[in-house]
């Protein structure tokens, strides 16, 4: 199949969920948000196994006289990751090609004393990296900024206790450098920021089906279902996606059982502005897609979520959703209700890449 070249921009409204259109013509551009990883660190221990567990730490205590409020935090790691806050858990990092997005978290400090924990992941085939930058706002308004660098701490391994405000990581090592941001062994990693306004691109989504294509990659004919569950992080709700989506041969979208839109031309994806009107916890996106006759089929999507944390209308936390490993489908008889949030998915196989 060729790349996707062109974007249809689509308005709609249903009952719950507000659709709007891009003034745009194409969305290709990086995201960006207030903060950077410019003078952020890839950061690490100085050895690890293969699908071993890290655990980084940063404290902080305000200078005297200055109480802190919040903290806008934007991260990513090599591989999968968890971030705490004074060992409360803040959210997972577990985004397609991690190491080129990063999740944007807003979190409330305590007013001294406060410690950031993550604990990351390594891959059979891959190191670790992690990279973070943290703006702290004062109860005055004025603000510090943390950056993944060598005064981290790092532990192979972790500990009972480890996230936790009290745990003494004193013994831990000093985090090693990797590389500085888009440096080193990094130098082709511009880490995609979620942003709000949303940008998005498809530059790094995969085409997903369900059969394993075969050498010929001639697929049947046929209708299949496909489905993604994103579940926000604790104290947020949805306030908008941006999505683009594109299916071989045609698709039928919905995001928690409403009708977004309908696409019969792959080689022009479709890009849809969702406002929720009702505030949600979950998203549930659902494909209804159709290969016509014997021959190549997939389905791509990417999403962009902007969030709001509870109590707070100054920071917008983000994440980004592509077609990746954790859609599921199913290639039998499509069931009826496929689509809606309730639906019982948990025996669909996941999708296959093309």
């Amino acid at each position: 199949m060729a790349q996707l070249v062109l974007y249809t921009f689509i308005s709609v409204l249903v009952a719950g969920l507000a659709f709007a259109s891009s003034p745009d013509a194409v969305i290709q551009s990086r995201a960006t948000s207030a903060l950077s990883f410019t003078d952020s660190q890839w950061i690490w221990t100085p050895t690890t196994t293969a699908n071993a567990f890290v655990g980084l730490r940063k404290d902080f205590t305000p200078p005297f006289g200055r109480a802190l409020i919040s903290a806008e935090i934007i991260i990513s790691a090599v591989s999968a990751f968890n971030l705490y806050v004074n060992g409360n858990f803040i959210g997972p990092g577990t985004p397609p090609n991690r190491g080129r997005f990063a999740q944007r978290y807003c979190v409330d400090l305590l007013p001294s004393y406060n410690v950031f924990a993550v604990n990351a992941s390594t891959t059979a085939t891959t190191g670790g990296g992690l990279l973070a930058t943290i703006l702290l706002t004062y109860t005055d308004g004025s603000t510090d900024t943390l950056l993944s660098d060598g005064s981290w701490r790092v532990h192979t391994g972790l500990p009972a206790g480890w996230k936790q405000l009290s745990f003494d990581d004193t013994a831990w090592r000093a985090a090693t450098v990797a590389a500085d941001y888009a440096a080193g062994a990094f130098s082709d990693v511009l880490v995609n920021i979620p942003s709000d306004p949303p940008v998005l691109a498809l530059t790094r989504a995969q085409w997903i089906w369900t059969d394993v294509v075969p050498a010929n990659g001639v697929l049947p004919a046929g209708s299949r279902a496909f489905r993604r569950t994103f579940t926000l992080a604790p104290g947020q709700t949805a306030k908008s996606a941006n999505i683009l989506i594109s299916a071989d041969n045609s698709y039928t979208l919905y995001i928690n059982g409403h009708t977004i839109g309908s696409g019969t031309n792959w080689p022009t994806a479709q890009h849809y502005v969702v406002d929720f009107a009702t505030p949600t916890t979950e998203l549930v996106i659902a494909v209804f897609a159709t290969n016509t006759l014997a021959s190549p089929a997939g389905v791509i999507f990417a999403m962009e979520v902007n969030m709001q944390p509870a109590g707070r209308s100054n920071c917008t936390a983000g994440s980004f959703l592509l077609s990746d490993a954790g859609w599921k489908s199913t290639k039998g008889a499509i069931p009826s209700g496929f689509e809606q949030p309730g639906f019982d998915d948990s025996t669909w196989p996941a999708v296959t890449f093309k």
